[in-house]
This record gives C-alpha cells, structure tokens and sequence, in this order.
C-alpha cells in the first residue's frame, strides 16, 4: 500500500511539473491525440498504440502534444531526469499518430517473455514467436522457425497474444491459397473480405472475392495479343462452400465462359467435397455442362489433392475428365459411282493431368506445373509447362 502511494505521489508530481512547462507556452492549447490516450501519453500508451518507437525504453515519462495559433504543433517528450524534448511535428505525422491510437490492436504486455505473440506486418506478413524485449524502435521476436527477428516498430500493424491451444508449426506462414487449385476449385471458403487476382500465361487473368464467409464471386476474360477483343474469352463464376466438419468440406457452384471466336456459350454447374486440412486434401468434383443451350451427355469430373512439403512449398495434382461430342462427315460408297455422305457422331473422353509446385507467402503464391493430355497419342514427361501467380487482397 505505501509503495502504491509512493508511486502515485512521483506520477502527481511529474503531471504538476508538466503543467507548469505547458503553461510557459504562449497561448498553445493542449491537443487531444484521440480519445484512447488523452490530452497526456503516459509509458504504458506510448507501448501499447507503438505511437513514439524512438522512446520506449525505461526513460520515456510522457508526451504532450500543443497547438499554436499559426496552427503549427509541437511535441514535448517528458523524461525521466526531467528532460524536456521540444519537437516540430508535421499535420501527416499527427494523422498517423490519431490512426495508431484508434486503429491499433496491441495486446504486448512490457517484458513479457514468456507467452506467445502474433506479430502483423504493415506488408501482410504475420510472425510467431516470443518478444524478447524491445530495442529503442525495434523488436526483438524469437520465432521457432526463423530464430530472432529483429522488427521495426513502425511497420507493425498489430500484435496479438496467442494462446498455447492457437500455435501450430505452420501459424508463421498460414496457407492462405486453400481454395483454389492451379485452377480448379476446392470447397474450402475464404472469409468474408477476402479476395485474388489470378493471372495464368499472361494471357488469362480473373478475380475473385468472397461477399460473405461461404459465397465467392468473380470472372475474368483472356487478353490474346493481336486478338479483337469481341473475339476474346471470358467467364463469369459463383461458389458456395461450407465447413461440413474439421477436415470435410462441401460446395458447388456455376461457372458460364464465352468463346467469342468461336461464338459459343458454356455454363457449368458443379460440386465438390474436400477432405484433408489447409495443408493437406483432396478433392473431387462433378458438374455437368451446356453447350450452346444442349446438355452435355456426360459429367465432366475432377480429381485434385494438395501436400504441403515446407512453410513455402506445396505439391498439387489437378486432373480433369470430360467427353466431347461432335459430328463427323463420312463417305459411303453404296455401288458403282454412287456416293453418299452420312454424319456420325462420335464421342471422345478427355483426360488432362497436371501436377507440380506451389511456391507462396501470405499475400502471393506461383504455380509452376506440367499438364499432359494422353488422347493426343503424344503423352511426354515432364508435359506441357504450366505458370501462373496469384495475389490475395
């Protein structure tokens, strides 16, 4: 009780002194920075909204920011032997101080070593570890699998506390690209707010966004160099997905495309299952299609899996199945100089089967796979090449 006291008496004694200073300055008015900390930054608000980097070791008291008449402001830094800073601070530097103190989520207790923390980058990287202490504006993570990470305050966007139930080898570098195969889809959902831009060859590009926690949109259209563009492909698509259980997954959705070389419309209505985690599953699709308003007279199916083999690298397989009917003009001799022509239909089976690599982060994955079509009769390893790269927003 009489150290609480003790303290509260030097806390009063520093804020009286602090008054004083404040009213030295001319006809300046003490700003409110935002609602959170007050018209006075003590040490523990100075940590907990990262609002003054430069200032948070043990000598850091407070800080006040005032106004002048000529509409110019300036930050006084209270230390411990009771030092005054006078800085100049700019109107954009104030701004990003009110966005730190309302935006900011941080839940790092001062020397805390001892629990674990989700650390978010301003670039959309997330790192795992301990914070070992802090070092002038920088921290000090101990990550399990980069060893110590040196990371500058002001690129943090928030630190969170984990509990030990939340951590798992892979929380350093979460697979955020569950939904998709090269192309095909699996029935993972992505979160609401959630979204990509796919590029396949430079030459396919589409989008894709998640409107709510199960319902996906998106489209996109081929740019073919020296090509019309109203005799360029596009598509327009829809997936639903839910979380049947931990590691079962459903969904379905449609998928209309647009040949305009070729003037032909297909749509696509599907489903599929996944089974397996983020890192490790397998899928299988079937959807059935039309072709200019007639039914497809077979489904058209999927077989797709997905390995995780390190924090960056995951080996996929997405492999296709399909029938094609079409009419073939034949000639018949039926005597002597009398010819006829007949149509028959044949139908063919498809097969297309690729696999390769993943290579992704947070925010960016590429693809780099080999796709082999055997009905050609020209089926060869490693297989046609195959690039594209995603970015998530």
């Amino acid at each position: 009780m009489k150290k609480r006291k003790f303290c509260a008496i030097i806390q009063l004694i520093f804020v009286c002194g602090f008054n004083i200073i404040a009213l030295g300055l001319n006809a300046q008015e003490a700003t409110i920075l935002h609602k959170n900390v007050g018209v006075f930054i003590d040490s523990t608000e100075n940590i907990k909204y990262l609002l003054f980097p430069d200032y948070f070791n043990n000598d850091f008291v407070g800080a006040q920011i005032f106004k002048s008449p000529e509409e110019k402001y300036e930050l006084l830094i209270y230390l411990k032997d009771r030092e005054t800073l006078h800085l100049e601070i700019e109107k954009e530097d104030l701004r990003k101080l009110r966005k730190s103190a309302s935006a900011l989520k941080n839940e790092y207790q001062k020397n805390d070593t001892i629990n674990y923390y989700s650390i978010f980058l301003n670039d959309g990287t997330v790192l795992i570890g301990r914070i070992l202490n802090q070092c002038g504006n920088h921290f000090m993570i101990k990550s399990a699998s980069l060893g110590e990470v040196r990371v500058p305050a002001f690129g943090i966007n928030e630190i969170r506390c984990l509990n030990l139930k939340e951590i798992n080898p892979y929380d350093l570098n979460k697979n955020e690209h569950a939904s998709r195969y090269f192309y095909a889809p699996s029935s993972i959902p992505m979160k609401k707010g959630e979204g990509y831009f796919q590029d396949i060859y430079l030459v396919f590009v589409s989008a894709n966004y998640s409107i709510t926690n199960h319902l996906i949109v998106g489209g996109g259209f081929t740019i073919l160099p020296g090509v019309n563009i109203n005799e360029q492909a596009y598509f327009v698509n829809m997936k639903a997905a839910y979380a049947w259980s931990d590691k079962l997954y459903v969904g379905g959705g449609g998928l209309f495309f647009n040949v305009g070389a070729a003037n032909t419309n297909i749509a696509i209505g599907y489903g599929v299952i996944t089974y397996g985690s983020l890192d490790h599953n397998a899928t299988f699709g079937l959807g059935y299609g039309f072709e200019s308003g007639n039914l497809m007279n077979s489904p058209v199916v999927t077989v797709c899996g997905m390995t995780r083999l390190s924090k960056r690298i995951a080996f996929m397989t997405e492999n296709w199945m399909f029938t094609v009917t079409y009419t073939n003009e034949t000639e018949m001799e039926i005597s002597p100089g009398n010819i006829v022509f007949t149509d028959e239909e044949i139908t063919e089976t498809f097969y297309i089967l690729s696999y390769g690599l993943r290579f992704f982060s947070h925010k960016i994955s590429v693809d780099l796979a080999f796709i082999n079509i055997p009905n050609t009769g020209e089926f060869f390893f490693p297989g046609i090449p195959y690039l594209d790269f995603v970015v998530r927003f």
